[in-house]
């Protein structure tokens, strides 16, 4: 912060008998530095709302060509030009309206690459969600499709919707087929919410497109994994090669943690005879297992 020597002071006196509440005396005996306007000129808006298309940087250096140093911001630019772009999508202030409707828009629109079919989602109190499915391109590859692979995000919107896509293998590269906004309960929501709606996403692209993958990949969430278990139980199902790597380091990293009881009979129920039914971890072993050769 800025000081200045301008012997400045405020003086407050109250009284308590009097019907004047206070008397405030302020002396300033030299000016600080005057105030400058950072609002954006006129001619800069008018420029900035008609060449909003152009990307932030290309606007700033052309404002900086007609004026080298401005008292405003970069970021007043980016505002001016946001404002103009947010009008082609937004459509009502509540976000999920706004959403909607915007869909809506598209379900009318065909052969332009860009339609969309909604997904009927289940009604779950306390949660909310939409969904869409992109016709045009499944119209085209889904044929293809032989892996599909989700994924999700959080923390990329204002209403905190969670965000899942749905991608298909299409000659080596991720396709995009569909997309889930999922919002949940602040706290516990109903067991098994979550997954409700994320099969529901699933068995909109099995009954509408007949999709039939091999393989299915998911990172370790539950609802994900237990979802395509459900609707596509015949596809091998496997999980995101990054995510196990990290799975695996960082159990490793942890020291001195007891590791859970083996169970032989567990192990061998799930995995089958290449178990064998005799092998003991080390830190379950006692003297008496120990064979002692002559």
């Amino acid at each position: 912060m800025h000081t200045f020597s301008c012997a400045g002071w405020l003086h407050i006196t109250l009284f308590e008998d009097s019907g004047d509440p206070a008397y405030v005396h302020f002396k300033h005996e030299e000016d600080h530095v005057p105030y400058t306007s950072i609002d954006v000129l006129e001619d800069v808006k008018t420029f900035v709302q008609d060449n909003a298309k152009l990307s932030t940087s290309t606007l700033w250096s052309e404002v900086h060509k007609k004026h080298p140093n401005p008292n405003f911001s970069r970021r007043s630019v980016y505002n001016i030009a946001h404002q103009v772009k947010k009008k082609q999508w937004k459509r009502d202030d509540d976000e999920l309206k706004s959403a909607k409707i915007l869909l809506k828009e598209h379900q009318e629109k065909k052969g332009n690459g860009y339609s969309v079919a909604d997904v009927i989602l289940p009604n779950i109190e306390g949660y909310s969600g939409v969904a869409f499915s992109l016709p045009d391109i499944l119209a085209k590859w889904g044929g293809q499709v032989r892996e599909v692979a989700m994924d999700s995000a959080w923390n990329t919107n204002g209403c905190h919707y969670e965000l899942y896509a749905l991608l298909g293998e299409v000659f080596g590269s991720g396709c995009p087929l569909g997309y889930l906004l999922l919002q949940s309960p602040i706290g516990d929501g109903e067991p098994g919410a979550k997954e409700q709606y994320i099969s529901a996403f699933l068995m909109h692209f099995k009954t509408l497109y007949s999709l039939d993958p091999l393989f299915t990949l998911t990172d370790k969430d539950l609802s994900e994994i237990n979802a395509f278990l459900e609707v596509f139980p015949d596809a091998k199902h496997q999980l995101c090669f990054w995510h196990s790597l990290r799975a695996v380091k960082t159990r490793l990293s942890i020291l001195r943690r007891q590791p859970k009881y083996y169970n032989v009979t567990e192990a061998r129920n799930e995995f089958g005879d290449a178990i064998d039914k005799n092998f003991v971890p080390v830190g379950q072993t006692t003297k008496e297992d120990f064979v002692v050769s002559a």
